[in-house]
């Protein structure tokens, strides 16, 4: 008995220092790739990344399209009139480039950026920034405190909460939901 529970010991102490469970992100479609926890869809249709528990990052280039999802921070680039879409975590990051279209629901403290004509549909977190510019287009709803800065030609609808009020206009393209 007692050498049954050293070898359990063993294995688990084994399993914790090859990484304590995570694992490599899982892609599927036709153009992904994955290297470690970063993902890459060129050219792709029907790219999925699944990401699990862990922070990963995913591009996505040549008119591909693109699926990232996460419940830890996710990182997206979408460029070159690719289609992305998914879900990350607290403190996750997208960029919308380049005539893409983007449908992003990101946690709490997340930055989203969109510019150079993109169309993007974003929900965010509490505490998260948006940034539309370049003649982007851009749907932002806010689940908490939430601020979105607009410049140039850029259209931005802004709304706050579970009722969809529409966001305080701080000043001349700079919305909140929540204090200036």
């Amino acid at each position: 008995m007692h050498s049954r529970i050293i070898a359990l010991f063993s294995f688990a102490i084994a399993v914790t220092a090859c990484g304590g469970g995570s694992s490599a992100p899982t892609c599927t479609g036709i153009g992904c790739t994955c290297t470690d926890s970063a993902c890459t869809c060129a050219a792709g249709t029907d790219c999925k990344t699944e990401c699990g528990a862990d922070a990963c990052s995913l591009s996505c280039t040549q008119a591909a399209k693109c699926n990232g999802n996460t419940d830890d921070a996710l990182s997206v680039t979408c460029n070159d009139s690719s289609e992305c879409k998914g879900i990350g975590g607290d403190a996750s990051h997208a960029a919308c480039v380049a005539t893409s279209k983007c449908d992003f629901k990101l946690g709490a403290q997340s930055v989203a950026t969109c510019s150079a004509g993109a169309v993007c549909k974003l929900e965010l977190g509490t505490s998260s920034t948006a940034t539309c510019s370049d003649q982007s287009s851009c749907n932002i709803k806010c689940d908490g405190d939430c601020h979105a800065t607009c410049t140039g030609a850029a259209e931005c609808a802004v709304t706050c909460g579970v009722a969809a009020s529409a966001a305080v206009m701080c000043s001349t393209g700079v919305y909140a939901c929540g204090p200036c």
